[in-house]
């Protein structure tokens, strides 16, 4: 799964937001003010 399918998944779900809340490599997705997931987007696994 690329990051673009990662993040189509989590903001599917209802009442998602995201946001870079501690710097601009790590986006987190929230319901309700609450983390449900992180991705860092500084790298790509190989």
């Amino acid at each position: 799964m690329n990051i673009e399918e990662f993040r189509a998944y989590c903001i599917s779900k209802k009442g998602v937001t995201e946001a870079f809340p501690f710097d601009e490599q790590t986006l987190v997705f929230k319901v309700m003010g609450k983390m449900f997931a992180l991705s860092g987007l500084e790298r790509v696994p190989s």
